[in-house]
């Protein structure tokens, strides 16, 4: 009923990738050992014939390279915002929804590598800012940096649902986010206020009198509030998060809303309010592990609809992941 599914880097200047290469393209059908010519999602390009074009190669990869590091704001112990410098093309790239990066320790192996999302970019000085949480060994090390960091990318699955925002104009979008996983939407919010559309956040206090993000989304002209919207203990949606949004849903149009949590907070958000307006449409983070980000290695996969999804790299609706039925997914 929902299933959708396109691969984020179809048309880009990593396609064709490996998959293609070893005929498990996500997108061609004569590329995953069919005979015929059935594409799923068309970016524009023939990626058979580009492989063709590249002696039946994959595109170079991404790489690791050193950055300078231009500032580090300690927000708490283990939050910390990394603003670094970048090439120009570099910074573009990033400037989409959902964009993110691999980073690292200079000199450590690729296996320290972490994914990071984009939160803002900033063309005059070059630079993009991270929010960073040390969660263990990588994001550590990670935060010992002061000088120099290792990034690869551009990289741009880190929010899945992308068609139901890249076209939106002149429209209501709903964000609601918890904790450093918000941090994507500050992004998503640049993109949509280029297009005219109007943003409602809301975010969970936790344990902050207010999300490390706010200021961020305030610059691009979001109305935020600052909310408890998870009960801690009962991990229920708190009454006064349901009252507000059931008297917006009721009042105003909003066709696309954006959750930015982890995955028990956006299954929370998704069922209460796709049982009260099924028209609503739904973006979310993407909160699946990545070890190499080109869909290799396995480690995103996930179960859809009887078929394994690479994460990583492929689109999916968000409803199809987290609704439940009859209280069970």
């Amino acid at each position: 009923m929902y299933r959708f599914v396109e691969c984020i880097d179809a048309g880009s200047d990593f396609c064709p990738c490996h998959l293609a290469e070893k005929g498990e393209c996500i997108i061609c059908s004569q590329l995953q050992n069919k005979v015929f010519c059935d594409c799923l999602y068309w970016k524009g390009t023939c990626i058979y014939q580009e492989l063709l074009n590249n002696g039946n190669k994959a595109k170079k990869n991404r790489e690791y390279k050193k950055f300078d590091i231009v500032s580090i704001n300690k927000i708490r112990d283990d939050l910390h915002l990394y603003e670094v410098k970048l090439t120009n093309y570099l910074v573009r790239e990033l400037d989409n929804f959902g964009a993110f990066v691999f980073i690292k320790r200079p000199q450590h192996p690729d296996y320290f590598g972490t994914p990071i999302s984009i939160m803002d970019v900033d063309y005059e000085k070059s630079t993009v800012t991270m929010l960073i949480k040390i969660h263990g060994v990588k994001t550590k090390d990670i935060v010992e940096c002061s000088e120099n960091i290792m990034l690869k990318g551009p990289y741009w699955n880190g929010i899945q649902g992308q068609r139901f925002l890249r076209n939106l104009k002149d429209t209501n979008v709903l964000i609601l986010g918890r904790g450093v996983a918000a941090s994507p939407g500050v992004l998503a919010t640049r993109r949509l206020k280029i297009n005219g559309n109007n943003i409602k956040v809301m975010l969970d206090k936790g344990r902050s009198q207010e999300n490390a993000c706010t200021l961020y989304y305030k610059k691009y002209g979001a109305d935020v509030e600052n909310i408890n919207i998870i009960n801690y203990k009962t991990k229920n949606l708190t009454d006064d998060f349901v009252d507000k949004i059931d008297d917006l849903i009721n009042k105003e149009e909003v066709p696309v809303i954006l959750t930015a949590g982890d995955d028990d907070f956006n299954r929370l958000i998704i069922n209460y309010i796709y049982k009260r307006n099924n028209k609503i449409y739904f973006a979310s983070v993407n909160n699946h592990i990545m070890c190499c980000g080109e869909g290799v290695c396995g480690s995103c996969q996930i179960k859809l609809s009887g078929k394994y999804i690479r994460s990583c790299k492929q689109q999916y609706n968000p409803i199809e992941y987290y609704l439940m039925e009859d209280g069970n997914r």
